[in-house]
């Protein structure tokens, strides 16, 4: 009897744990399947990859998870590395709004307030932006039910354009990298509809949830990480999973479909039969692997931004006017080429020795990625010239790393929970036992690329044993 084979296409984090969670349930259920997974480069991981220099800890991708979300935490248990998990320092967060740095108002969540008198203190809006932010309690439900909208259309119905513009963008475009008044509400702004559907009201709404969870319990650290970095959790999967399963330096070209299973091209000379598949790249590069087939052109495309982190080392004497908090996002309508930037030696002091700093920018979003083709060197002076408008820094930085992320943050715009309902639609009714998953369907995070991976998971199981 031929074995039955699986074949996971890509190296990134949901494709390594969807293989992780793949492997400990063949165990668990006794099923002798063939399990293998393809990674076109020459490492696996991803947008994670860490840089160990000098005594730092330097991710160049992302450097931290939700805690509220408990998938990617659950990863790191699961790979007997719970003792490696550490907590971010808390520390005040700031808008670069208005040509200055202003503290986001006590008490904020998602950035809606909760507390009035912190919020009417601040200076992040007029006095008739405020006023206009409270007019959020009395307009009651105002959304069409089942009609997508931009996010930004929805908030500003809401609560006003000084507020979107001023703390909401800056916020959710620090998440997304993108253009709110493109960005779903659907796909981007769930939390922000519910408050609607629910309270009739986003104040209220939040509210609520601070006299029933934030105002009753200790302050708990927002972000975690990995000691080490997270290149770690990369590595310790790689060695659960081994050379056996993980291939790299195999791009898949093709993939069709066979009386039994599929075939899956990877060069003239090496193809692989497999009757499962679970597919976990950017959905620009699932496209050409299914040739002749123009109902994925049909559908539409999920665009992409470009992006880079830029992080520099400094001693500790080089800035004479630092800023005590975490870090900082900047509002589309100043004149910063920064989008955000993390003052590193706060939020996670382990990475980084007593006596240095190390701050990380990040440049590039929608509509504002020319900056990211820039030589390395253009890119530290604007970085510098930026941050020398809000602080001293009276030395050069000891050393730069500038990484570039092209086409790596998918762009949820209007229409994508239709377009991503029709793209796994295709897949059901074209292809029975493919199924995809990653940043470009539901969700960019670290966690919530793990929840899809374990829901790959159970898809792929069930379809090979029905």
């Amino acid at each position: 009897m031929v074995r039955k084979k699986i074949v996971v296409i890509g190296g990134g984090i949901t494709g390594l744990s969807s293989t992780f969670y793949l492997k400990k349930e063949l165990e668990k259920q006794n099923l002798d399947y063939e399990l293998v997974l393809l990674e076109a480069g020459t490492k696996v991981g991803g947008k994670i990859d860490t840089m160990k220099r000098d005594g730092y800890i330097i991710e160049r991708g992302p450097d931290s998870f939700l805690r509220r979300k408990p998938e990617m935490q659950d990863l790191v248990k699961d790979l007997g590395m719970e003792d490696c998990l550490v907590e971010n320092a808390t520390g005040e967060n700031f808008v670069l709004a208005k040509q200055g740095l202003h503290a986001i108002p006590k008490g904020s969540i998602m950035g809606i307030p909760t507390r009035f008198r912190p919020f009417f203190k601040s200076r992040l809006l007029s006095s008739s932006g405020k006023f206009r932010v409270l007019g959020d309690l009395f307009l009651g439900k105002k959304r069409v039910a089942n009609e997508d909208m931009a996010l930004g259309t929805f908030l500003r119905a809401r609560v006003g354009d000084e507020m979107v513009d001023n703390i909401l963008e800056p916020l959710m475009s620090g998440i997304y990298a993108g253009d709110l008044d493109e960005m779903s509400a659907e796909a981007t702004g769930e939390q922000f509809l519910k408050l609607e559907d629910e309270h009739g009201s986003l104040l209220k709404g939040v509210r609520q949830i601070y006299n029933e969870t934030t105002a009753k319990q200790p302050t708990e650290a927002t972000f975690l990480t990995v000691r080490e970095g997270l290149s770690s959790v990369v590595s310790a999967l790689e060695q659960e999973l081994s050379t056996k399963i993980i291939k790299k330096g195999k791009r898949v070209q093709a993939i069709t479909r066979q009386p039994r299973g599929y075939e899956i091209t990877i060069s003239k000379k090496e193809k692989l039969q497999a009757d499962s598949i679970f597919i976990a790249l950017p959905y620009q590069e699932i496209v050409p692997l299914f040739r002749g087939d123009a109902v994925f052109e049909q559908i539409g495309e999920i665009p992409a931004a470009s992006v880079a982190t830029v992080a520099m080392v400094f001693p500790k004497d080089a800035v004479e006017e630092d800023i005590k908090g975490s870090g900082f996002v900047v509002s589309r309508n100043e004149d910063f080429s920064m989008a955000a930037c993390s003052w590193i030696h706060r939020k996670w002091p382990h990475t980084v020795p007593e006596d240095k700093i190390l701050l990380r920018a990040f440049v590039g979003r929608r509509k504002e990625e020319s900056i990211v083709d820039l030589a390395d060197k253009a890119i530290e002076e604007t970085v510098l010239s930026d941050l020398n408008r809000i602080m001293k820094i009276n030395q050069a930085p000891e050393f730069t790393t500038v990484t570039r992320w092209r086409n790596s943050i998918p762009q949820y715009t209007v229409g994508h929970e239709r377009r991503k309902e029709a793209i796994y639609s295709e897949f059901k009714q074209s292809y029975p036992g493919i199924f995809t998953g990653g940043a470009s369907f539901e969700g960019v995070e670290l966690s919530e690329c793990v929840r899809q991976a374990k829901s790959g998971v159970t898809s792929v199981l069930n379809f090979l044993k029905n």
